[in-house]
C-alpha cells in the first residue's frame, strides 16, 4: 500500500515514503508527504527534563539556545522555508524544494533572515533535487554553524528537537522559529518525491514537522544535526496529515551531498545499474554463508550490459564495500555513489557463495528517469 507524503516547505510538492527495495536508478517506495512552506499547525511537545543528563547532553531548553544562532528563515517568491547554517563563512543547508518550490526552477529571489534579524539575499552553490538538499551562500562570515551526527551513532528511541518555521508563524522571541520534541522512530527510511529518485538513509521522527518546517535541523541532544526536516506522512485513510510520522533527510546523506555542492556546485554520482538491493539480515546472511555481522546490500537485479554487469556481479551478490565506503545498508551505498563520481573506477568488494571478491567498476551516470 502506498502512502502519499507532503513537502514540508510551504510549496505544493510531493514526497513518497519508500520500501526496503529499491534501485539505485528509480527506486520504487511507498510515498510520503513533504513539509511544505507556511501551511500546517505545529504542537510543541513538553517534557520533563531528567535530573541529571549524559555526559554532552543538554536539556532541551539549553539546546534551543545554543542551536539558535544558527537557524535561519528562508523566503522566497513561492513561500517560506527553514535552514541552518553549516559553515561561519554564511554556508547554509536547506531542501532544494525549499528554493524551487512547485515548478522546479530556482526561486528569482531568496532572502535569508539570520536569528538577530539581519536580511541577506543569498545565491544557491548547487542544488540535488535527487536528495532535495541545496546549498545557499549569504555575505557573512563568523556565523554560529552547526555540525553532523554520525547515524551509526544514533538510537532508535533517542531524543531529538526540530527547529524550523512552521506555518512561518509570526510574532514570539528570538527569530520566531518554532521547537518540537520527540524521538528517533526508525533510521534508514527512504522517502520518495513524486518523479524524483528515492532518498535513502532518512530518519523517521515523531517531532512535530509542518509546512515551513523543510530545510530545518533535526538535532539529537548535543547539538549536531541527524537529519534535514523534509516530509510528513499522510494517513491513507483519509488522506490527512498523519500524527507523529515526519521523516528528515539523514546526516549522512546530507553531508555527503554538502561537500560536493561546496566544491562543484553538483552532484555527479555514480551508477552501479542494480535496480532493487536491500540491507543484509542475518537470516539471509546464514543462508548465504556470509558472518551475521558483515552488513552489506543483497543485489536482487542487475541491468544487463550495465557497470556492474559489465565487471562480472550478478544477482544474490552481496555489495560491502565500494571504493573506500564501507557498505552496511542501503544508506551506506547511497553515500558511496555521492562520493565516487560518474565515470570513475573503484574497486567494489563483495561475497558470492560465501566468499569474498572484488571488481573493479567503471561508474556510469544515472538514468534522468
Amino acid at each position: 500500500m502506498k502512502l502519499k507524503m507532503m513537502l514540508a516547505a510551504g510549496v505544493a510538492s510531493l514526497a513518497l515514503l519508500g520500501g526496503a527495495a529499491c534501485s539505485d536508478a528509480n527506486p520504487a517506495g511507498q510515498p510520503a508527504a513533504t513539509a511544505g512552506n507556511g501551511s500546517a499547525a505545529t504542537a510543541t511537545v513538553t517534557r520533563s527534563q531528567p535530573t541529571s543528563l549524559p555526559a554532552g547532553q543538554m536539556t532541551t531548553a539549553e539546546l534551543v539556545q545554543y542551536a539558535e544562532p544558527a537557524i535561519v528563515r528562508i523566503q522566497t517568491n513561492s513561500g517560506v522555508g527553514s535552514g541552518f547554517v553549516v559553515d561561519p563563512d554564511g554556508y547554509i543547508i536547506t531542501n532544494a524544494h525549499v528554493v524551487t518550490g512547485s515548478t522546479g526552477r530556482l526561486a528569482s529571489t531568496i532572502t535569508v533572515t539570520t536569528s538577530d534579524g539581519a536580511q541577506y539575499p543569498a545565491r544557491v552553490v548547487g542544488a540535488d533535487t535527487r536528495a532535495d538538499i541545496a546549498l545557499l551562500k549569504i555575505d557573512a562570515s563568523g556565523l554560529k554553524a552547526l555540525e553532523f551526527a554520525n547515524l551509526a551513532d544514533v538510537q532508535v528511541g533517542q531524543d531529538v528537537v526540530a527547529m524550523g518555521f512552521a506555518l512561518d508563524l509570526q510574532g514570539g522571541e528570538g527569530g520566531s522559529f518554532s521547537v518540537t520534541r520527540g524521538i528517533i522512530s526508525q533510521k534508514n527510511r527512504v522517502i520518495n518525491e513524486g518523479t524524483n529518485a528515492a532518498i535513502f538513509g532518512s530518519v523517521q521522527t515523531d517531532a512535530a514537522i509542518n509546512h515551513g518546517n523543510s530545510g530545518g535541523p533535526l538535532l539529537d541532544m548535543t547539538g549536531k544535526v541527524v537529519g534535514v526536516n523534509t516530509a510528513i506522512a499522510p494517513d491513507p485513510t483519509t488522506g490527512e496529515q498523519a500524527p507523529g510520522i515526519g521523516f528528515a533527510v539523514g546526516s549522512d546523506i546530507v553531508k555527503a551531498i554538502y561537500e560536493q555542492l561546496k566544491a562543484q556546485g553538483r552532484v555527479n554520482r555514480g551508477y552501479l545499474g542494480i535496480q532493487g538491493f536491500e540491507a543484509l539480515r542475518p537470516a539471509v546472511a546464514r543462508q548465504l554463508g556470509i558472518p551475521e555481522n558483515e552488513g552489506g546490500v543483497v543485489i536482487q537485479t542487475v541491468v544487463p550490459g550495465g557497470p556492474v554487469a559489465q565487471a562480472g556481479l550478478q544477482a544474490k551478490d552481496v555489495i560491502v564495500k565500494v571504493g573506500s565506503v564501507e557498505v552496511n545498508n542501503e544508506a551506506d551505498l547511497a553515500v558511496a555513489l555521492i562520493k565516487n563520481q560518474a565515470g570513475q573506477k573503484v574497486t567494489v568488494e563483495f561475497y558470492r557463495d560465501g566468499k569474498k571478491l572484488s571488481a573493479d567498476v567503471t561508474l556510469g551516470t544515472p538514468p534522468t528517469n
